[in-house]
C-alpha cells in the first residue's frame, strides 16, 4: 500500500517507517524540515506542519491509508498538535476517500477497572493529566468521524526493537502491562490496519510478559 505517515520522525514514527518498508510499503511522510528521512528509499517527503491543512492533504493524497505517531509537546502545555493535527487528518482522509486509519494515544484515556477513564482517576498522575486531555482529542476527532479507525493506546514507550510479542485489548490496559517498545508499537499497529480487528475502538497495546 501507499501509507501516509504523521510524526514519522520520532521514535515509534521512524520504527513505522523502518518496518513499512520492510514489509513492502511506500511512504508518504510529512516532514516539518526536507531531509528529515533524507535517503529512506520509498519514502516521499511532505514539508509542512500537520497543523497545516494544506500540507496534512498533500501528504494523504493518493495513499491508501494513514498511520499517526505523533507527539504531543511538554506534559505541561501539549499544545494541540494532537487534537487539531487529527482533525486536519481526518478532514483530509475524507476529500482524498481514505478509510483506514491507525493511530498512537496515551493510555490515559482507556477505561479504568473502577469505572470512568484512567486519566480521571484521583491516583492517575496530575503531571500527565493535560497531555492525556490532549489525546483525548485524537480520540475525540476520530469516534466523530465515519473513518475505520483505532487507537493504540499505550502506557510508557520505551526504545527497543520489535520482538512480535505484545499483548492487545480493546478498552483498557493489558493485565500486568507496564511498557512497550517501539518496534513492538510499530509491529501491532501495521498489522492492525491490514487485520482491522479493532475498527472504531480504543486499544491497549503492551509488551508480552517475560
Amino acid at each position: 500500500m501507499i501509507l501516509a505517515i504523521f510524526g514519522g520522525t520520532g521514535r515509534t514514527g521512524r520504527q513505522i517507517v523502518a518496518q513499512a518498508l520492510g514489509r513492502g510499503h511506500t511512504l508518504r511522510a510529512l516532514v516539518r524540515t526536507s531531509g528529515s528521512l533524507d535517503g529512506v528509499a520509498g519514502v516521499v517527503e511532505v514539508v509542512g506542519d500537520v497543523l497545516d491543512p494544506e500540507a496534512v492533504t498533500a501528504t494523504v493524497s493518493g495513499s491508501d491509508a494513514v498511520l499517526s505517531a505523533l507527539g504531543g509537546g511538554p506534559p505541561s502545555a501539549p499544545g494541540v498538535t494532537l487534537s487539531q493535527g487529527m482533525r486536519n487528518i481526518v478532514a483530509a482522509m475524507q476529500v482524498a476517500n481514505v478509510r483506514r486509519v491507525v493511530a498512537v494515544a496515551n493510555s490515559g484515556i482507556l477505561d479504568s477497572p473502577s469505572g470512568g477513564l484512567r486519566m480521571d482517576q484521583p491516583d492517575f498522575a496530575e503531571k500527565y493529566r493535560a497531555v492525556a486531555r490532549e489525546h483525548a482529542g485524537t480520540w475525540k476527532a476520530l469516534r466523530e468521524s465515519d473513518r475505520a479507525w483505532t487507537v493504540a493506546c499505550a502506557p510508557d514507550i520505551v526504545d527497543g526493537p520489535s520482538t512480535a510479542s505484545w499483548h492487545a485489548t480493546p478498552d483498557v490496559l493489558p493485565d500486568g502491562a507496564r511498557q512497550i517498545s517501539t518496534g513492538n508499537l510499530a509491529d501491532f499497529m501495521l498489522d492492525e490496519l491490514v487485520a482491522e480487528r479493532f475498527v472504531g475502538l480504543r486499544v491497549g497495546v503492551a509488551d508480552s510478559p517475560d
